[in-house]
């Protein structure tokens, strides 16, 4: 072998072993990714950074199997076969990872008016006839109300859900009372999320005072 031929060979070597480092760095950062997306992301509900933190992380493993893949000594049938499978699905599932959040949020979320059936006045306030009934990207159920008080301190107030299609009753509710306004919007925090197929079946709300 000539010196040419030897550092050639010594080049090649050395970026291989670059190529396959950089492959695994990938794959790590996808890893780091991951754990963020899973952890982080969905518990705050943040869907549009979930999908793209989600795509990211299987991109990265795409990127570096490939990479992994160029400068590996395995070239049989059966072992590119399987480096293109995993190319292949990771591929498929930074698409599948960057839709799926997005289009969760999308069917579940969403705002309802329905009617007070019961419970729209006590010791001095009264509460509107109508709720505003919201599942947000957070995964919470809220009930907001219209309250006119007297003594301009919101009451604590129970609100109770029923629906149409099933669903077990939800139960909303302040946990202290506020300085308001003559008239203000109270917010209620319900017990579990509802999503909004199950909102646009309400049947009937029944407020009362804690």
């Amino acid at each position: 072998m000539t010196n040419h031929e030897s550092q050639s060979a010594t080049h090649s070597t050395a970026r291989r072993r670059w190529t396959r480092a950089a492959g695994w760095t990938l794959i790590g950062l996808g890893v780091v990714i991951s754990w963020v997306w899973s952890v982080e992301l969905t518990i705050l509900g943040e869907s549009v950074n979930a999908s793209i933190a989600g795509a990211a992380t299987l991109l990265l493993f795409c990127a570096g199997i490939v990479l992994i893949w160029m400068v590996s000594p395995h070239h049989s049938r059966r072992a590119s076969l399987a480096f293109r499978t995993a190319a292949i699905a990771t591929a498929l599932g930074a698409i599948v990872a960057g839709v799926v959040p997005i289009a969760v949020v999308a069917q579940t979320t969403g705002t309802v008016t329905a009617e007070v059936d019961s419970g729209t006045s006590g010791a001095g306030y009264r509460v509107s006839g109508m709720a505003v009934v919201t599942s947000d990207e957070y995964h919470q159920t809220t009930l907001d109300l219209t309250v006119s008080a007297n003594d301009r301190t919101t009451p604590r107030l129970v609100a109770t859900v029923s629906f149409d299609d099933g669903t077990a009753e939800v139960t909303c509710a302040n946990t202290r009372q506020n300085w308001t306004h003559d008239v203000s919007t109270v917010t209620l925090a319900c017990d579990s999320f509802t999503p909004i197929a199950s909102l646009e079946t309400v049947s009937g709300i029944a407020v009362d005072e804690r």
